[in-house]
């Protein structure tokens, strides 16, 4: 994991850092991006869920549903990875644009 000067801050310079990227990124592409891969990874959880608990109830298909569910559950874990470094980028971006 790369070292952020955004983790080095205390709790008030993040509070402001979180701020100023509310005011600036509010109605941004970047902000929709952001949103849309939590859909994503909440219906991918959901889903994932949903095909182990009905091959369990059903006890048809066992193995093909897990083999469609592992995968899913992880290319979710994937996206929240991915939301969360996207996030963390841009506040280290303003963390340093905000020292200098």
């Amino acid at each position: 994991m790369r070292n952020y000067y955004y983790h080095q801050l205390k709790g008030e310079e993040k509070k402001k850092i979180k701020e100023i990227y509310r005011k600036e990124y509010a109605k941004s592409d970047f902000q929709k991006r952001l949103i849309r891969l939590s859909i994503y990874s909440f219906l991918g959880f959901a889903f994932s869920i949903f095909l182990v608990v009905y091959s369990l109830v059903v006890q048809k298909d066992i193995v093909s549903n897990l083999l469609i569910a592992i995968p899913l559950f992880i290319a979710a874990i994937i996206f929240l990875i991915g939301r969360h470094y996207a996030k963390l980028t841009v506040l280290n971006k303003i963390a340093l644009k905000e020292k200098n």
